[in-house]
């Protein structure tokens, strides 16, 4: 094998494994608990039937726990928009497509809850004042739950898109839950990165995909108020991850959940 990473990421190195496989290696810090955590929602993933790398097992490279996916060779959505914009409808579609597949089966499995991640963010928020928070927890208590897998990081640099076909990567932050909060956590993503952006003509691309992305969700799917409601709750739950340029922006779509 390889001794040398071929990609890196905060969390891991990623290594070239045996033919056809990689290893996620951990960096140090991290423990194998760390490890099954992510293979179990790997694991549950696979055994739903969504678009993922096959994963295999989890290993030990160099003292590190490491888990064993399937090698996928191919960029990844965000790279073939930024080299051929003009692909953006096409891309943008194929997106939404990959989130409603996700969101089809109900899950009967052991892993954490979205709106239990969601309270808990918003109750120790140091930024949020009471009065707000107050508000969106109460919002949240009249909004619907289910038992979809939902990515909680689904956006497109983490979909693998080689040969025309897309793979969702990196569930770590994967939970059960509504699908529709899925969908409001993916248009801050979206959305908080177009407000970041000082080149107009990027952070007009980055709209343009959101707006189609979400046109092409709902053409199969309803619900698109529910939608809106959920967008102030995963704003101010996004607040608990300490980015220092989003703050004022994600605080003020959090206050929407004062208009209606």
């Amino acid at each position: 094998m390889n001794e040398k990473p071929i990609a890196q990421g905060r969390t891991a190195e990623i290594y070239a494994g045996e033919a056809g496989k990689i290893l996620k290696v951990y960096r140090a810090g991290f423990s194998r608990e760390d490890a099954a955590y992510e293979a179990n929602i790997a694991s549950k993933a696979q055994e739903a039937g969504i678009a993922c790398p096959r994963f295999y097992e989890i290993t030990e490279f160099q003292g590190r726990p490491a888990l064993v996916y399937e090698r996928i060779d191919g960029p990844t959505m965000a790279e073939l928009v930024l080299k051929g914009p003009w692909r953006i409808p096409q891309l943008a579609r194929r997106m939404a497509r990959l989130h409603r597949e996700m969101h089809a089966p109900i899950i009967d499995a052991d892993l954490p809850s979205q709106r239990d991640k969601y309270t808990r963010r918003i109750e120790t928020s140091g930024i949020l004042p009471a009065d707000l928070k107050k508000s969106l927890l109460d919002r949240l208590s009249t909004l619907p739950d289910d038992r979809r897998l939902c990515h909680g990081d689904f956006h497109p640099g983490n979909i693998l898109s080689p040969g025309g076909r897309d793979l969702t990567i990196d569930w770590i932050d994967c939970s059960i839950g509504h699908p529709l909060a899925d969908v409001a956590r993916t248009s801050i993503l979206l959305l908080g990165t177009s407000a970041t952006i000082g080149n107009p003509l990027i952070k007009w691309v980055v709209n343009w995909f959101h707006g189609i992305y979400i046109r092409e969700y709902f053409m199969a799917s309803e619900g698109e108020m529910l939608y809106r409601a959920f967008l102030p709750i995963v704003a101010a739950a996004r607040l608990a991850e300490g980015i220092s340029e989003l703050k004022d922006w994600l605080l003020a779509q959090a206050y929407r959940i004062k208009d209606g």
